[in-house]
């Protein structure tokens, strides 16, 4: 914390407060999608594999796409978990 004293200002001469500034501190290291993939870990259930079923209407192409998913940076996965429950919601 730095002082700024008002030397000027009878206040501070007698006691008073002392005006104060806080240190801005800079933001912290930006952490690049490579780094965020591995703070993050989605499973899927079998409700969602039969969902992903119905979408894709063949396994092999549903767990290729579960395989997208999951190796997908956080931010792409956390939109397929809304959209999944969307369309969860629909049908």
């Amino acid at each position: 914390m730095k002082h700024f004293p008002k030397e000027n200002n009878k206040t501070n001469m007698n006691g008073g407060s002392i005006h104060t500034m806080h240190d801005h501190k800079k933001p912290g290291k930006h952490i690049p999608p490579h780094e965020r993939r591995n703070m993050m870990k989605i499973e899927f259930s079998e409700e969602d594999l039969n969902l992903f079923n119905t979408i894709y209407g063949d396994e092999d192409e549903a767990m290729a796409a579960v395989r997208v998913i999951m190796d997908a940076p956080p931010e792409i996965q956390i939109l397929a978990i809304q959209l999944i429950n969307y369309i969860e919601e629909v049908a």
